[in-house]
């Protein structure tokens, strides 16, 4: 796991080389063991290098043919030995151990068509010489990130967007156009960031930079038109499932470095855990966070899988102040404001696990794959909804009101939603009444939410998980990536094995949603491993006790009031509704932690990367 960093100067005019490294160098918590560079005129490649594979060599930026073809790379190809096996046959030969290099192989053998090959993790630049084209790639899910930006100095990319503004290329703006999105979401989905003129490289896709303009290729998709749906049973599917999830875990288990997994005591997270130990010659290190608040703490669960696949098992603790003391530190890390405050607690985690091991197995993407949160639940209990006489529904909204039950509220709001709306915000964070700012469904709702929903097939459920997949698992997968970046730890994710992937997709609704019950299949699997009280209760979904603590005197109590010192802020929302608003939570009237926690972020990002322009420069 590394930072890459690259610029492709125009009119053949380089950037000064101690600027360029000054930038790569912000990225040093990616890569503490190594940095590397390379220029060939006007476009320069680096590199920040976290030893995993082949530690004595594997040194980047790398170079094949001759240096006619150059690579940086971040990330890991796990199928690497495979395809290194198979290219000797056809006469190549390596100079490494290091699956970098069998990606400029397998390039020279088979050109762009060689990326959709690769499984793993991968953010990556191609030079080649001969072509005078600069290729960059990001793997199908989008489980690394790459960032770009044009300017009248060039193309630059970073693995973080804090090394693009290190450049001095892009500047620290606002994109205004954006914020509506943020409100509603708590992220901005697609190629679009919160900073004017910074785009994401979309998974999946590569784009290819000749001196003219980018032009951007898709070379996977989600939904493969030769798929095939999943034609036996249920049990038939648990089998098919174990035998696929095990295969991810034994080929992310390869490392030369110390592994182990975070385990938080939730179905997915344990799942791999018990995976991975029994494909591990010795007890594995296991990690998980806790919390003082026996309602959001799951360590219980997390020492009972310990015991259940005999691990060595390392908790901690993070409280109210603590968490605060870091909240600045990380929004920088994020390169944007945290969608999710438990951010902070997977870097916690990622520190405790830093001491012990440099790669960590997760269980994220499961809840996608297969329908596992309980928003997935939603069209069907809007069908009921619709159908509860109005006085009976008046009363249900006056209960939920008085018993803050956000469910029923998004449920009656849902109802009023026109055809397929339901499903475009079933991932928003909020409502735009409960923003007390005017946020239109037409601009929150961006265009890249509504052309990946639109190209969706299936039925509702199967439409969600797939608009999900596109967005809101991109923005889960950033914050585990910059998260364990931070500390200089590797972050694996076996449910995202493309063929874990393509199975999930093939499955019929019912392997995963019953009535009331969620990731039936996953579950179901998880039972042949794990105690039964691990998996049959309700979803924690690893929550923060947000609400509490906004109402405290100290901690996010006292830091929330540096929203009233922000302009932007205060502009958006208004002075004296921002006051309302923290004065209600604060005395109990209503829980507005949702809306807060979106606010102070904002107003923290703008201070963490100097953002001083408001809506109406940034419009």
């Amino acid at each position: 796991m590394c930072g890459i960093v690259g610029v492709v100067g125009r009119d053949g005019q380089p950037l000064d080389r101690e600027v360029f490294l000054r930038a790569r160098d912000t990225m040093t918590h990616r890569g503490p063991d190594d940095g590397g560079f390379y220029q060939d005129g006007p476009v320069m490649l680096g590199h920040r290098r976290l030893s995993i594979i082949d530690l004595g060599g594997g040194h980047q930026p790398m170079s094949a043919a001759d240096d006619a073809v150059w690579i940086v790379f971040n990330g890991e190809i796990y199928n690497f030995r495979e395809l290194r096996k198979e290219l000797e046959a056809k006469g190549h030969q390596f100079r490494s151990h290091s699956d970098t290099e069998v990606i400029l192989h397998l390039y020279l053998e088979e050109g762009v068509s060689a990326f959709e090959r690769l499984n793993g993790i991968f953010a990556f630049a191609i030079w080649d010489r001969r072509s005078g084209e600069l290729h960059l790639v990001r793997d199908q899910m989008g489980i690394k990130p790459l960032y770009y930006a044009e300017s009248p100095g060039g193309l630059v990319f970073a693995s973080e967007i804090k090394t693009l503004l290190a450049t001095g290329l892009v500047q620290p703006e606002m994109e205004a156009e954006a914020l509506p999105e943020y409100l509603l979401f708590r992220d901005v989905s697609g190629e679009r960031t919160l900073f004017r003129n910074v785009r994401r490289l979309l998974p999946g896709h590569r784009l290819t930079f000749s001196g003219g303009s980018p032009v951007m290729h898709r070379y996977w998709t989600l939904q493969a038109p030769e798929a095939e749906p999943f034609a036996g049973g249920f049990e038939a599917a648990v089998d098919a499932l174990e035998v696929l999830l095990d295969d991810a875990v034994h080929m992310q288990m390869v490392s030369d470095v110390p592994l182990g997994t975070f385990c938080s005591g939730g179905v997915d997270s344990s799942l791999i855990t018990a995976l991975a130990s029994r494909h591990a010659s010795a007890p594995i290190n296991t990690f998980s966070v806790g919390f003082d608040e026996s309602a959001f703490d799951e360590s219980q669960y997390a020492r009972l899988v310990s015991a259940r696949c005999g691990t060595r098992h390392h908790e901690i603790r993070l409280s109210n102040q603590a968490f605060t003391d870091d909240l600045e530190r990380l929004i920088w890390h994020n390169d944007e404001p945290l969608h999710f405050p438990n951010s902070v607690h997977i870097h916690a985690v990622s520190q405790l696990a830093r001491k012990h091991v440099t790669v960590v197995l997760t269980g994220e993407g499961a809840d996608e794959l297969f329908a596992g949160y309980p928003r997935y639940q939603i069209p069907v209990l809007l069908r009921r909804w619709r159908s509860v006489p109005g006085p009976a529904r008046a009363l249900l909204r006056s209960t939920a009101r008085l018993l803050g039950d956000h469910r029923v509220q998004k449920l009656d709001r849902f109802s009023d939603l026109p055809q397929g709306w339901d499903v475009l915000m079933n991932s928003a964070a909020t409502d735009p009444d409960r923003l007390r700012t005017p946020v239109e469904l037409a601009q929150a709702v961006s265009p890249y939410r509504r052309a990946a929903f639109e190209a969706t097939q299936g039925d509702v459920v199967r439409r969600l998980s797939l608009l999900d997949q596109q967005t809101y698992l991109v923005s889960i997968l950033n914050r585990q990536d910059k998260m364990s970046m931070a500390t200089s730890i590797e972050s694996r994710v076996p449910f995202l094995d493309p063929r874990v992937v393509r199975f999930a997709l093939s499955l019929p609704t019912a392997y995963k949603q019953g009535r009331m019950d969620n990731k039936r299949v996953v579950k179901a699997l998880a039972l042949r491993h794990l105690p039964a009280e691990v998996i049959k209760r309700r979803k924690s979904g690893f929550g923060v006790p947000l609400a509490d603590w906004f109402r405290a005197s100290e901690g996010l109590g006292d830091l929330v009031s540096v929203l009233h010192q922000d302009d932007l802020v205060t502009e958006v929302f208004g002075r004296a509704t921002l006051r309302g608003l923290h004065d209600e939570h604060r005395q109990g009237q209503a829980d507005h932690s949702d809306v807060l926690w979106a606010a102070l972020n904002l107003a923290l990002w703008r201070k963490a990367f100097n953002v001083t322009n408001g809506l109406r420069e940034a419009a």
